[in-house]
This record gives structure tokens, sequence and C-alpha cells, in this order.
């Protein structure tokens, strides 16, 4: 069974209960009926029954995450704000990365030339040691071959001798 309650309202409260009317399209008494189910209900939610403190609570809340939001978006307008610095900056580095992976390439080109170039030095060096060494020991085996051979005397062997004899 239901109860028909009167009430007397403000004639300012009655024009914004009205316009919540007209949002709902549903009759006052009903409107009145459901906010009134509505507000007990987040009453019997609560656990302290406080509903105005948990309001208190939630607005104390809802400014502190408001501040932090705010804080984030200025955050996140000065990231925006650096982007295009940032790919200019992107843009010089990749250019300076080209230049020097070719400069990189350009030398390593050049060492493997002088590594060729190195190499057929000591190879050329090599084979020069190897002639000197050749001729030394072909030197060193004429030297032997010719002091073998009687050499001409020299001027006072000649005259003790007489030149006619010494080659008997």
């Amino acid at each position: 069974m239901q109860t028909r309650v009167h009430a007397a309202f403000d004639p300012l409260i009655l024009k914004r209960i009205d316009k919540e009317v007209a949002k709902t399209d549903t009759s006052r008494a009903q409107w009145l009926s459901d906010t009134i189910s509505a507000y007990l209900g987040l009453i019997d939610a609560s656990p302290s029954g406080d509903i105005a403190q948990e309001m208190r609570d939630l607005r104390t809340t809802n400014e502190t995450l408001w501040r932090e939001n705010k804080k984030l978006k200025g955050i996140a307008d000065e990231a925006a704000a650096s982007v295009p610095r940032l790919q200019s900056e992107i843009a010089v580095l990749k250019d300076q990365y080209a230049a020097t992976f070719k400069e990189l390439e350009t030398l390593r080109n050049d060492i493997t030339l002088k590594d060729v170039n190195f190499t057929h030095a000591k190879d050329t060096i090599t084979q020069k040691d190897q002639e000197i060494a050749f001729l030394q020991a072909h030197i060193s085996q004429l030297t032997q071959s010719i002091s073998q051979f009687a050499l001409k005397p020299g001027d006072e062997e000649i005259k003790k001798k007489g030149w006619w004899r010494f080659w008997k």
C-alpha cells in the first residue's frame, strides 16, 4: 500500500524539481519518490550513514584528482610542444649517422687497401731478404773459391822470389 505525503517546497526548489521532471518524462510525484528512494539507497550503502561527510570526502578526492589531471595535462602539453623540436633533432642525428656511416665505410675500405699494400710490402721485403741471403751465400761461396786459387802475390813477395818463379 502506498502512502501519500504532502510537503511544502520553496518556489526555487520547486522550479529545480520541475526542470528535472521535464528531463525524465515522469510525474512530479514519481520523480520525488524515485529521488528519495535513491537517496535512501545511498544512506544504506554508506558504511557510516553520513552521506554529507562522504560527499565532502568525495568532493575532496575529486578536487585532488582534478588538480592531478590538470598537472598531467600540462605535462602532456609540454611533451606535445617538444615533439617537433625532438623530431628535428632526430632528423639531424639521422643525417649525422648517415654521414658517419659513409665515412666509416670509406675508412674500412682504406684499411682494407692498406692491409693489402702492407701484405704486399711485407712479401716484397721477405723476397728481398731471401735474395740478399742468397747473394750473401753466393758471395761467401765465391770468396772461398777465390781464396783457394792462388792470387797474384804482393810486390814484396815478387821481389823476393822473382815473378817468373812465383807461378811455378
